[in-house]
């Protein structure tokens, strides 16, 4: 990566402890390890690269808000506030991160990544999957089902070559389905409320068989 992409990921990554507490920042490095690994095994180029390395950082960027706080980033961007409460995050992540570090730093891509971490949407990029994944699958998920996935998501990658893209793009979504699949079938048993954009992200993902 260019010397220009490194220092943007070092500004991101000094002001992060003003926005998040110990322990998020322990998962939010460890999703960022996630997607540095994704970046070398996928082969991506310099702005891939960032993109899902700068997303990786940001993505939980507004998770310690208060519900209060939030709402008042939903209303200053015109965002309609999701049924449940816990992918509040997810919508408020994008707008807050361009506030603070201006749009030559957090880039529609990065925005389009951080918008769809936690539920998928229709029509995800490949560093849209990235973050996704990544999210659920960084080593400090103790899950069973985070490491079914991670070992298996790994495993299955050491097996393809860095050039066979077909093979890479078909794992990783492969990998998206079976963290959505999983975390549907979780939401039903729990009784819990499914945000829409994640039937929609399983419609699409299935439909592109």
């Amino acid at each position: 990566m260019n010397e220009e992409y490194e220092n943007r990921l070092a500004e991101i990554r000094d002001a992060l402890p003003l926005y998040e507490d110990a322990r998020r920042l322990e998962h939010t490095m460890g999703v960022y390890r996630e997607c540095v690994w994704f970046s070398k095994k996928f082969g991506l180029s310099e702005e891939d690269s960032y993109t899902v390395c700068a997303a990786a950082l940001l993505h939980d960027i507004t998770k310690n808000l208060s519900e209060a706080d939030a709402i008042a980033i939903c209303h200053r961007h015109k965002i309609t506030p999701p049924s449940a409460s816990a992918v509040m995050h997810q919508y408020t992540g994008a707008p807050f991160a361009k506030e603070i570090f201006g749009e030559h730093i957090v880039t529609e891509a990065i925005c389009s990544a951080i918008s769809c971490h936690t539920t998928g949407k229709i029509g995800m990029s490949m560093t849209d999957k990235m973050l996704f994944v990544a999210d659920f699958t960084e080593v400090g998920r103790k899950y069973r089902s985070c490491r079914d996935i991670r070992e298996y998501l790994h495993g299955e990658c050491e097996k393809i070559n860095r050039n066979e893209k077909t093979a890479l793009s078909r794992l990783l979504n492969d990998t998206v389905k079976r963290i959505i699949g999983f975390t549907v079938t979780y939401l039903i048993e729990k009784g819990k409320k499914i945000d829409p954009d994640m039937i929609l992200a399983w419609n699409a993902m299935v439909s592109e068989n």
